[in-house]
C-alpha cells in the first residue's frame, strides 16, 4: 500500500520544485486523485504498482489546472497554455487557488488518459 509521503517527493522531483511552498495546495490534488483511482478502480487502497501512475496523474493535473502559478509555469515547458495529457489537449485556465471546477475537469481528463493504466488493478463491484 503507497502512501502521500511516498508520491510527495516523486512529484516534487517531477516538477521541480526546490521548497515545500506548494505541498498544501498540490495535497489536494493528491489526494484528489488518490480519491479518483480508488473509485475507478473499485479498490480501497493503492498497491505499490500504481505509484508511479498515482504521481505522474497529479504531475498532468497541476500542470494544466495551474499552469500561472510561477513554479509550474516553469515545467510546462512554454507551450502557451496548451498542455496535451495523454491523447487529449486542453487549454489551461488555471485557476491558482485550490480545487476547483476546473481542476475537477482536468482531473476527470487524468484520469481518461491513465486508464490503460489503472485497468490493471480495476476490480469489479459485485451487489447492488
Amino acid at each position: 500500500m503507497i502512501t502521500e509521503k511516498e508520491v510527495w517527493p516523486i512529484i516534487k522531483l517531477r516538477l521541480g520544485l526546490a521548497d515545500d511552498n506548494l505541498q498544501p495546495l498540490i495535497k489536494t490534488y493528491i489526494d484528489e486523485i488518490e480519491r479518483r483511482i480508488k473509485h475507478y478502480c473499485n479498490i480501497s487502497s493503492l498497491p505499490d504498482g500504481l505509484l508511479y501512475v498515482w504521481a505522474s496523474m497529479v504531475v498532468d493535473a497541476v500542470r494544466v489546472d495551474l499552469p500561472s502559478v510561477d513554479e509550474i509555469d516553469d515545467t510546462v515547458g512554454g507551450q502557451g497554455g496548451n498542455i496535451k495529457v495523454g491523447d487529449t489537449s486542453v487549454s489551461a485556465a488555471g485557476s491558482g487557488g485550490g480545487l476547483t471546477n476546473t481542476a475537477k475537469a482536468a482531473i476527470d481528463q487524468v484520469v481518461f488518459a491513465y486508464r490503460v493504466d489503472l485497468n490493471h488493478y480495476r476490480r469489479l463491484r459485485w451487489g447492488g
